[in-house]
């Protein structure tokens, strides 16, 4: 049975968000609170009492402790969004559906761990770090779909090491196509492909390759149902989709790096892309 957590609607998440902006992570923290008024879904669920409400939040300001909260994060933002990736999905047991509901993201920032978002991001601001609607951007919605279709059943556990692959500007390009971003096997694929050391090589700029490699991939869905495939035929046909970007690019005025033999086929598989 899944756990439904309350929600906040777009117009509360910016009533508090007026107020949440003028304060510092310290006064946030202090302020934090799980009284608001309950919301949750009209659907088959358990919502989440105030016990283990406490107990994510608990979760998500240990992992924000374990790189320098409440000091400023520095430069290991990177490594704290990955982290906290695998926190959010697998202390929240949240399912796809609840996680597609921006008042659930909205509520966790601005009333739940206020204080840790804010930490995050300071001194920018951005209403789209707190406000669910546009999950590509939210602090902790972004990691959670970016931990269920990356993560790889390993054991007892999920392997995360794909989230390590690409630079958050990388990732958006993926999941801000929810066609992509929301079919895992995909999603992994195209991630394991834009992480290819042809593109790692190569002269071209790496934003215009991983722009245009996800635009052919969503022009191709309309047309190839890729959960009809295994991960590995998804890998050749992406292969390929990688292959005709760069050439594209390339006559476009920049060079082509040297093919490793495409039709020699695709390397030995690693782990990841095994399981």
């Amino acid at each position: 049975m899944m756990t439904l957590y309350p929600r906040l609607s777009d117009a509360e998440g910016r009533i508090l968000l007026d107020r949440i902006r003028l304060q510092d992570v310290d006064t946030l923290a202090r302020n934090a609170r799980l009284d608001h008024p309950m919301v949750y879904a009209p659907t088959g669920g358990i919502p989440a009492g105030r016990e283990h409400l406490e107990a994510v939040a608990q979760a998500i300001r240990q992992c924000a402790k374990d790189y320098g909260y409440p000091n400023r994060i520095g430069d290991v933002t990177r490594d704290f969004d990955h982290a906290l990736a695998a926190v959010v999905f697998e202390d929240t047991d949240m399912a796809p559906a609840e996680a597609a509901a921006p008042e659930v993201w909205t509520y966790m920032a601005t009333r739940l761990v206020p204080d840790v978002v804010m930490w995050r991001w300071q001194p920018k601001y951005n209403e789209k770090r707190w406000i669910g609607r546009g999950l590509v951007r939210h602090t902790l919605g972004r990691l959670w779909w970016q931990a269920y279709a990356l993560g790889v059943p390993a054991g007892d556990g999920r392997d995360y090491a794909l989230l390590d692959t690409l630079s958050e500007a990388d990732l958006n390009q993926v999941f801000e196509r929810r066609s992509i971003g929301g079919t895992p096997p995909l999603a992994r694929a195209l991630v394991s492909e834009l992480a290819d050391t042809r593109i790692a090589e190569s002269s071209l700029p790496r934003r215009d390759i991983v722009r245009d490699v996800t635009k052919r991939v969503s022009r191709l869905i309309p047309f190839t149902s890729f959960l009809a495939l295994d991960e590995r035929q998804i890998r050749m046909r992406l292969r390929d989709v990688v292959t005709e970007s760069l050439t594209a690019l390339a006559a476009e005025g920049w060079p082509v790096p040297s093919e490793r033999s495409v039709q020699a086929g695709l390397p030995p598989l690693n782990p990841v892309d095994a399981a």
